[in-house]
């Protein structure tokens, strides 16, 4: 992680690098991404799903969760009242943890990015860009993955920075504007911001 005047740090990765751990109920395989705690509770938590069968879903009770697919298709999910479908990178869903969740088994092996936010404590907003260019704005904690093709990030007082597929930026404590642009076309973006 470095440090930059005008976000508090910075950090670059790939979210194929992130070590592995079991779903709490023991059903598939996480990576957490970024996590924030206050008074030992969690505030919110970012991680992405690695799904190749059918099979239930964790409930966290009093967090709301949004899904986004990062890699895959095919991918069905329901409770007892609900339905959503995933068919390709950048479809989502949004849903309480307490509801009781089941997924089928993907067309193809399937990666979520799962936001989950302690209801009334914190909040995350989602945005998917389809070749387009996107203002990030200062935010205490800003997530930046590329679903498809690169994306140039430019930030005041620092030399610009090109994201390739499935690379991944967290930007801590930004206070001034970035601006984010494809580089070439077919490109999809995902940028999470949380508060």
């Amino acid at each position: 992680m470095s440090a930059h005047p005008a976000a508090g740090s910075l950090r670059r990765f790939s979210i194929d690098a992130l070590p592995r751990e079991a779903w709490k109920n023991g059903g598939g395989w996480t990576r957490t991404v970024a996590s924030r705690e206050a008074e030992h509770l969690l505030n919110w938590r970012v991680s992405v799903a690695d799904i190749t069968a059918a099979g239930p879903f964790s409930r966290f009770d009093g967090l709301d969760r949004t899904a986004v697919m990062v890699r895959g298709a095919g991918l069905s999910l329901s409770g007892d009242a609900q339905a959503w479908r995933f068919d390709g990178p950048g479809s989502s869903a949004q849903f309480p943890g307490e509801l009781s969740l089941r997924c089928d088994a993907p067309d193809v092996p399937t990666q979520l990015w799962n936001v989950m936010v302690q209801r009334g404590q914190a909040q995350a907003k989602l945005l998917i860009v389809e070749d387009d260019a996107v203002d990030l704005t200062p935010a205490p904690d800003v997530l930046v993955l590329v679903l498809r093709g690169r994306f140039e990030l430019a930030l005041p007082g620092a030399d610009s920075l090109v994201l390739n597929a499935f690379d991944c930026l967290h930007l801590q404590g930004l206070t001034v504007m970035a601006h984010i642009t494809p580089v070439g076309a077919n490109s999809l973006l995902l940028v999470t911001t949380l508060s």
